[in-house]
């Protein structure tokens, strides 16, 4: 097993898409999903703040805006990772086994096929992957650089919520079951995480970043009213500053409201 945990580590630091200048001075952000929408707009005000950004997504090859962004930013890392691949996760925490991680931020997220979400229709492959991205992934992150995150100064596990996932949200309107299944286990599990880790110092938050005009928004058929990214980003960096540790295992929307679940 351990020939096989270095092989797979060897390849991630071969797969690397960028290599970036850390100042160890500075906080550290680990981004999920960074090569478009809110991802991206996380790593790029991170890295205008000059934090050291681990931005990381399923293809660098073909994520030229980030690309472009790393090309901007010397202290910004484009690393390959599938939240949903174990052996991934685990090779990318060995690379960084000795960097410390202040906020540790799962932004990856999919919507999901509503017509496979729909009674009647159900396509139970597609449960299982909207689940394993939208829940399970945050604890596959959280346990793999746990480590990271408790030798850092913030101590901050952050991962983008919402209030479908709520008792008093998700049964109000019909349809979206895998949508609302993943956020609903994905709060459970924040918040025994959140139990687990607090005589660490660590807080775990999720923050909702309102609606976006993002591809999981128009993949979700909304087509009221809504933020940009770059305006939804700023509005959570600045809630991830304030958090203390009142707020961990609590649903937080960007402008502060606790939404009850």
């Amino acid at each position: 097993m351990r020939i096989v945990a270095l092989i797979a580590l060897w390849l991630w630091m071969t797969l690397s898409a960028s290599a970036a200048t850390f100042d160890q001075s500075q906080p550290t952000v680990l981004i999920t999903g960074s090569n478009r929408g809110l991802g991206l707009e996380f790593a790029r005000q991170y890295a205008a703040m000059d934090w050291n950004v681990i931005a990381s997504c399923r293809d660098p090859k073909a994520a030229e805006d980030l690309k472009t962004l790393a090309g901007d930013f010397s202290n910004v890392a484009i690393e390959k990772l599938d939240v949903t691949n174990d052996a991934e996760v685990e090779a990318l925490a060995g690379k960084y086994q000795d960097q410390p991680v202040d906020v540790l931020l799962s932004n990856a997220g999919v919507y999901g096929t509503l017509a496979k979400q729909t009674l009647g229709s159900f396509d139970f492959e597609e449960a299982k992957r909207v689940i394993d991205i939208n829940a399970i992934a945050s604890l596959r992150l959280a346990q793999a650089f746990q480590d990271n995150v408790v030798s850092s100064d913030q101590k901050k596990i952050i991962s983008l919520g919402g209030g479908m996932g709520t008792l008093k949200i998700g049964p109000s309107f019909g349809g979206h079951y895998f949508m609302k299944m993943s956020k609903a286990a994905h709060l459970m599990a924040m918040g025994v995480l959140q139990t687990d880790l607090k005589d660490q110092g660590v807080i775990v938050t999720m923050i909702s970043p309102g609606r976006v005009n993002t591809q999981l928004m128009r993949d979700s058929g909304f087509t009221g009213p809504s933020m940009e990214a770059d305006e939804s980003a700023a509005r959570v960096i600045e809630r991830i500053a304030a958090l203390d540790p009142s707020l961990g295992g609590k649903l937080v929307m960007y402008n502060g409201m606790v939404i009850p679940y």
